[in-house]
């Protein structure tokens, strides 16, 4: 798709990367629900099961990486534990000594993940120590997040061979779970613990939580209501954001639209079947009041389901999922830019070249700020043709250079992940052909 500029120069497409990580401290909203969400996140797990009592390490925290293959993400890795002893207050730090280490970091073979565990990226094992004893022992003898009164201890298995953006995004998600909040959410619009996978590094709300988790007042094993009596105060210490804001109306968790929404993106379900799992998760979210995040997930998913079949209803999609978005998160929320980007490439394939320029420059610097690599790539990719076809080879040569260098950031080395991102986009400029 991109012939006009497909000529790069000889010189290397070196790779860049992300400045640490500089987000706002506290939440603006309602102490009141971040309270709520709190308690949620902390006495529930997704499968639905409630825990008895608060769970937490309540001596200092170190981290041993056993495999070299993740090696090249030290430095992510050190970012993030960075982050949580300035902003979330934990006494976390690397070790090289795997005896000395509460959590052990191992890499992977995605395909041995799948093995275990169908629709994981990467997960958590309380009480283990590596992948080879994790296999050995019986699942029923494993140590359950609900058998536990403190944490002690942990193992995070995260997938070698996939793009290096997955393998930060699984870094921010599985690490900071294995704290303590192990519940995930998706009516959470600003959260790394949501299985809607839109935020790839841990927000300030996550930092919130887990801020709120380790402050003095909270010990391991309280229960849900020694903890909800505490939080006020706590809360009004930790984010004096939220402080004496109204409570907003929101909807609950819904897992009709959770188990349509996860069908819907399982790459391993026939398509009829998605197809028809996101039209459910569409009409689900349509019908909550008020409408929330989840009907722009919805209509994303199935606007990408829909190309092929009927882009015309696809375009309407991704549209009605951009305004949504702006509404609700405003430009610089990376919900938006998510959707954006999708919009972009429909101003692309319908010759709204400017328009391209205009969307493209408006949402890479809340991908960047969310440090997605993917979509800043894809978004300076559209920004590159569109240039061209504008006459303004120069311009577009060099977005074209920094969406390589982005897409080789976030896919790594591999060409064949370099032609995917390149075909991702293409897939959505045919839409004119509709």
């Amino acid at each position: 798709m991109l012939a006009g500029c497909a000529t790069v120069p000889a010189q290397p497409i070196t790779s860049v990367r992300f400045a640490a990580a500089k987000l706002p401290r506290g939440v603006d909203r309602s102490n009141r629900d971040l309270a709520e969400d709190f308690l949620d996140l902390t006495f529930a797990l997704e499968s639905g099961e409630e825990l008895d009592g608060l769970l937490r390490y309540e001596a200092p925290i170190r981290v041993h990486v056993t495999s070299p293959e993740l090696e090249p993400y030290r430095g992510d890795l050190e970012e993030l534990l960075a982050r949580l002893r300035n902003e979330a207050g934990i006494d976390i730090a690397l070790t090289e000594d795997a005896a000395k280490a509460q959590i052990a970091i191992e890499a992977v073979p995605a395909s041995e993940i799948n093995r275990v565990y169908p629709t994981a990226a990467c997960f958590i094992v309380p009480g283990e120590r590596g992948w080879k004893s994790f296999l050995r022992g019986r699942p029923d003898a494993r140590l359950r997040w609900s058998a536990q009164t403190e944490l002690k201890g942990a193992a995070i298995f995260l997938p070698v061979d996939t793009t290096p953006q997955d393998v930060r995004d699984c870094l921010n998600e599985e690490l900071t779970q294995a704290l303590g909040p192990a519940n995930d959410l998706y009516r959470l619009p600003d959260s790394i613990w949501n299985d809607d996978n839109f935020h790839g590094i841990a927000t300030s709300f996550d930092m919130l939580m887990l801020r709120t988790l380790y402050r003095p007042e909270l010990k391991s094993g309280m229960s849900r209501e020694q903890v909800a009596a505490r939080l006020p105060k706590l809360l009004d210490r930790t984010n004096p954001a939220g402080r004496g804001k109204p409570r907003q109306a929101r909807n609950p968790e819904s897992r009709a639209w959770g188990g349509a929404i996860e069908t819907a993106l399982s790459r391993s379900t026939p398509t009829k079947r998605r197809q028809e799992s996101a039209e459910i998760a569409t009409q689900i979210a349509a019908e909550m009041r008020p409408v929330d995040h989840r009907l722009a997930v919805s209509l994303l998913t199935l606007g990408r389901l829909d190309l092929r079949r009927d882009p015309a209803a696809a375009a309407r999609d991704f549209s009605e999922a951009y305004q949504l978005s702006r509404e609700k998160f405003g430009v610089n929320d990376i919900r938006t830019a998510q959707a954006g980007v999708h919009v972009a490439a429909l101003a692309l394939g319908t010759g709204q070249y400017k328009a391209a320029v205009r969307l493209a420059d408006l949402h890479v610097p809340a991908a960047q700020a969310g440090q997605n690599a993917i979509l800043i790539a894809g978004l300076l990719s559209i920004k590159a043709q569109a240039l061209f076809e504008l006459g303004e080879t120069e311009a577009a040569q060099e977005a074209r250079l920094d969406s390589l260098r982005w897409a080789r950031y976030g896919f790594g080395d591999s060409d064949g992940a370099l032609a995917r991102e390149q075909a991702q986009i293409a897939a959505l400029m045919r839409l004119e052909d509709g």
